[in-house]
């Protein structure tokens, strides 16, 4: 069980959080690790940039790519010190569907997220990126706080 464990990843505190714990995790089960990081669309106002300097929207994402592989390199020399196999990738897109698409390829048995303090606003009735994983992800889902 848990043999095949996907992380959501990338530069916050609460990635990281999940990251360790599910690094913890598939030592203790002996099982592999997937990152799976989401490069975000850019927003609409970058059509505006682009209208100026045509060059600056595909800077911005190859810069965004690179600081992401980094990051993937970091956590990769982590896991390897801990003895588990780690596998990376970056998809493009919205969050959510991103993600459920990653966790769609892959199959893993579980998706472990970090989940965010509550900070009082809407999101709180609503539920935020992690339920909406939660309710459509074709896996358990672990939520770290």
């Amino acid at each position: 069980m848990f043999k095949k464990i996907a992380v959501a990843y990338d530069e916050s505190p609460e990635a990281e959080r999940a990251f360790r714990s599910a690094l913890g995790l598939a030592k203790l089960v002996g099982g592999e690790l997937y990152l799976i990081t989401v490069i975000e669309n850019q927003p609409a106002y970058m059509s505006y940039v682009s209208a100026v300097a045509p060059e600056v929207p595909l800077l911005l994402k190859n810069q965004k790519r690179a600081f992401y592989e980094d990051l993937h390199n970091k956590a990769r020399a982590t896991a390897e010190k801990a003895g588990v196999s780690l596998h990376a990738e970056m998809i493009e897109g919205n969050e959510i569907d991103a993600l459920l698409q990653g966790v769609g390829r892959l199959l893993p048995e579980l998706l472990v997220v970090g989940l965010r303090r509550d900070s009082g606003g809407i999101s709180r009735y609503l539920g935020g990126t992690a339920h909406q994983l939660a309710l459509h992800a074709k896996c358990d889902v672990l939520g770290v706080r």
